[in-house]
């Protein structure tokens, strides 16, 4: 199990269950993007606690099937136990990577939040394509900006924890800069059309200890898990340099709809 997805799978029980909107919003506002319709089949990438693959199900009926993958085998575990009574849901392992299905296999595509994280974010959107009928569509979302503090607040935790920082995702790259940058990886991937949005979604703390819980039950977990329990409360009350209590943070996604020619 790679690190990245080692800390995905540690914080599998707590992610988006802490009582903080985020991605449940984020994961509605993709699927609606994307325009799933009754029977379609659908592939979401990245699938973590079913943030999009739910609403995509929801929208795609039973006529249809909504196929959900990731590499944390407790994201897998959890989400396959929270659809365990949807017929036209599938949750498995599987690579956002390579996922391994055969050509022209699905009228829909999603992946939230998700391309940032892999190795190579081009190849894959290439890959998409491929997995794509004609006249299919891939959904992807992307950071746009982030609240000021949130930067800030990132800043005092890791003062607080043990060792270098983690590196930054591999895929890191030119194609996340701006949403022309995106627009240009899906067309140079082979995509006929792209049509961009934004989506901001406003996240409600209730103190600094919440939101504490909530960066450790996502991929900020890799910086909390660094953070000795004995320092832990040192590093809450630091937090009140930056943020007050109780306080809101928002967060910008840009929505990328791209048509399979």
């Amino acid at each position: 199990m790679t690190g990245q997805t080692e800390i995905f799978n540690e914080a599998a029980d707590d992610y988006d269950n802490v009582g903080v909107d985020f991605f449940t919003p984020f994961g509605e506002a993709l699927a609606g993007a994307a325009a799933v319709a009754p029977g379609d089949r659908v592939l979401d990438v990245g699938c973590g606690r079913g943030a999009v693959l739910f609403p995509a199900a929801a929208a795609a009926g039973p006529d249809g099937h909504v196929t959900g993958i990731d590499l944390a085998p407790r994201m897998v575990e959890l989400t396959r136990t929270a659809a365990a009574g949807l017929h036209h849901v599938t949750v498995e392992l599987g690579d956002a990577q390579h996922p391994d299905f055969p050509a022209a296999s699905f009228d829909v595509i999603t992946a939230g939040m998700v391309l940032f994280f892999l190795p190579e974010p081009q190849a894959a959107l290439e890959t998409y394509l491929r997995l794509l009928r004609p006249g299919g569509r891939l959904a992807f979302s992307a950071a746009a900006s982030y609240d000021p503090a949130f930067p800030r607040a990132m800043k005092v935790l890791a003062g607080h924890a043990d060792g270098p920082p983690p590196p930054p995702p591999t895929g890191q790259g030119t194609i996340f800069e701006n949403a022309d940058t995106l627009r240009a990886a899906a067309e140079n991937a082979g995509f006929a059309r792209t049509r961009l949005s934004e989506c901001t979604v406003a996240s409600a703390f209730r103190d600094h200890r919440h939101f504490l819980d909530w960066v450790g039950s996502h991929g900020g977990r890799a910086v909390v898990r660094r953070i000795p329990p004995e320092r832990r409360d040192a590093a809450i009350a630091d937090l009140a340099t930056v943020l007050p209590e109780p306080f809101t943070l928002t967060t910008t996604l840009n929505l990328v709809v791209a048509d399979h020619s």
